[in-house]
């Protein structure tokens, strides 16, 4: 007598021991609505060299019964799609990351000539505002240059010295802000090692209750919510914590 033959895809590998899941799809015909269709049921099997993929097509035969519920081992592997896609899962990782360093290098390249095109802009234009200045007769020309000048840098005026008032005053206002915020980054980062040194202490017990931090919490997802707390609560509230930034 010929043992049962399904031929079906694997749904699940690797959750068991040379186990996988096998999905046979069997057409069955209605008779009441006078139409066929696919009904679907999963096999346990056994495949001893757990080599079979999810997605490969195998064609599964009755065996003897190898557990409560596995009757059926692998007989053959007609398609082997799982293994083509796990190659490549890998490779498309591989490129991923080649096309992340491929990009972050043009954008660096990038920056670095603007950062170069800017620089010689503003050296240039401030030698054409050195000799506007020292002329006493301005053509038209020259006085759309101007024009154009103050408009670009928000200049006001021509009074001496304005190049160190006017002309950087947006650069260096960025730029202090720039360092007070990396500072206070550090300010934050030190006193986050700082509390979570101790998680036992109380002022970790009250960031706690009021970030919703419990024991079950990752550590990387509790030092988040210390620092997010840290940013976002007031100086006072920070203070009566005995917390100084």
């Amino acid at each position: 007598m010929a043992r049962q033959n399904f031929i079906g895809f694997v749904v699940s590998q690797g959750k068991m021991d040379k186990t996988i899941k096998v999905r046979v799809l069997q057409k069955v015909f209605n008779k009441k609505v006078s139409k066929d269709y696919y009904k679907k049921k999963d096999y346990l099997v056994h495949d001893e060299a757990n080599i079979c993929r999810e997605g490969d097509l195998v064609r599964i035969e009755a065996t003897r019964p190898l557990s409560a519920r596995k009757f059926f081992s692998v007989a053959e592997i007609k398609r082997n799609k799982g293994q083509q896609f796990l190659k490549y899962q890998s490779e498309s990782k591989t490129r991923v990351l080649e096309e992340e360093h491929k990009k972050m290098a043009d954008f660096l390249q990038k920056r670095k000539l603007n950062d170069a095109n800017v620089q010689e802009s503003l050296y240039s234009d401030l030698n054409k505002i050195t000799s506007l200045k020292t002329k006493e007769e301005l053509s038209e020309e020259e006085l759309k240059k101007i024009a154009d000048l103050k408009a670009k840098y928000g200049i006001s005026s021509w009074e001496e010295g304005f190049e160190n008032k006017e002309l950087f005053n947006s650069d260096v206002t960025y730029l202090t802000s720039k360092i007070q915020g990396l500072q206070m980054d550090v300010k934050v980062t030190e006193k986050v090692k700082e509390i979570m040194e101790n998680e036992s202490s109380p002022l970790f017990v009250a960031i706690s209750e009021k970030m919703g931090i419990t024991d079950e919490t990752k550590k990387n997802i509790k030092k988040n919510l210390v620092r997010k707390f840290l940013k976002v609560t007031p100086k006072e509230e920070l203070s009566g914590l005995g917390i100084t930034l």
